[in-house]
């Protein structure tokens, strides 16, 4: 039962959000030292202001996660869930708090950091106010949720179709994925490059203080890349949904691989055309291209990754094993036509077959 609430409401959650995981991540995980934590929470406990906006922060994440865990209950896939409700009020708790943990683990791990902190600095009412917030938090959660499964199924409303198509000019295959996006998925789309291009500005300003040598911009490019995951999660998902029908007609394998990449071009354009215009703090054009190869080689092993991934409960492991290997030839200097051919490949293997998109 546990991991039937965990395949259910665990994994979607990760996965809708899973760009803003990967962002956390390189942010907090990989840019930052021990002592910057420190420092940030140690000026989080000691201003009153800071410490408001902290809670804040945690009340806005779980009513983010509140609100996409009705979103799914209320779906038609999920309505064997609205049976949670004739549970007695122990399982269903027990339950919860399960999946409640699982869903609030980045939370729960800054809360008993700043407890750690608070005890050595002699303070006591933060951390006090701190789990008393995610406690109400919880119980919030479990009796909103109760309230809504006791009440009657919502009706079902059709989903009227949408036509693909400016006025009466067909738009071509090759801009469905770039229209989905824009029609469906639009403030994924912004913030993913918002975010990219802040990172790359980093990286670059970073890199031309001379401090670090070409590796820092390689993997600036894979954290880069990583962002575009849910994109591609999302590319996949529209083509197993709208484009089913496609799976059935077998198309050439050039026509194939040319059709990705073009959609893949349209998706990172901003970030090439920041390396064009960054090109003067190159040493050569020849690194310039490099980067450039990498940086599209990185997102088609991406979308091959997913393609290739077959339970969805898999894909997490794998996207991290493909991250930190990536990092490590990185690290040990390995020529980047290395790691781009290997992206390449990846990409190629799996859409080998005529029956896949």
């Amino acid at each position: 039962m546990k991991n039937i609430f965990v395949k259910a409401f665990v994994s979607p959650f990760y996965k809708a959000y899973f760009g803003f995981f990967v962002v956390v991540f390189i942010v907090f995980g990989l840019l930052m030292e021990a002592p910057q934590h420190i420092k940030i929470g140690e000026r989080i406990l000691q201003h009153p202001f800071a410490f408001a906006t902290l809670l804040l922060v945690f009340v806005i994440y779980g009513l983010l996660q509140y609100r996409f865990h009705i979103n799914l209950i209320q779906g038609l896939k999920y309505r064997v869930f609205h049976q949670l409700a004739l549970f007695n009020a122990k399982d269903f708790s027990r339950y919860q708090l399960g999946v409640w943990i699982c869903n609030h683990l980045l939370l729960l791990f800054y809360a008993s950091f700043l407890t750690y902190l608070a005890i050595e600095m002699g303070y006591w009412y933060q951390p006090f106010f701190l789990w008393f917030l995610l406690t109400v938090m919880f119980f919030a959660h479990k009796n909103l949720l109760v309230t809504m499964l006791s009440q009657a199924l919502p009706e079902q409303k059709p989903i009227p179709l949408k036509q693909y198509g400016l006025k009466n000019f067909p738009i071509k295959r090759a801009y469905w994925l770039l229209v989905h996006l824009k029609e469906n998925r639009p403030l994924l789309l912004l913030a993913s490059k918002i975010l990219q291009l802040i990172l790359l500005k980093l990286f670059f300003y970073s890199y031309t203080t001379d401090t670090y040598d070409e590796r820092w911009l390689q993997f600036g490019l894979l954290c880069v890349a990583y962002i575009n995951f849910p994109i591609w999660l999302e590319k996949k998902e529209f083509e197993q949904g709208k484009l089913a029908y496609f799976l059935n007609l077998p198309r050439p394998f050039l026509r194939k691989a040319w059709l990705h990449l073009y959609s893949t071009l349209q998706i990172i354009v901003a970030e090439l055309l920041y390396l064009a215009i960054h090109f003067p703090d190159l040493p050569n054009i020849g690194q310039a291209l490099s980067l450039s190869l990498l940086l599209i080689s990185l997102n088609l092993g991406l979308y091959a990754i997913i393609n290739s991934s077959k339970e969805i409960s898999d894909l997490p492991r794998n996207a991290i094993f493909s991250f930190f290997s990536l990092f490590f030839l990185i690290i040990f200097g390995f020529p980047v036509l290395l790691i781009s051919g290997l992206g390449l490949f990846a990409f190629l293997v799996s859409i080998h077959s005529a029956y896949k998109q």
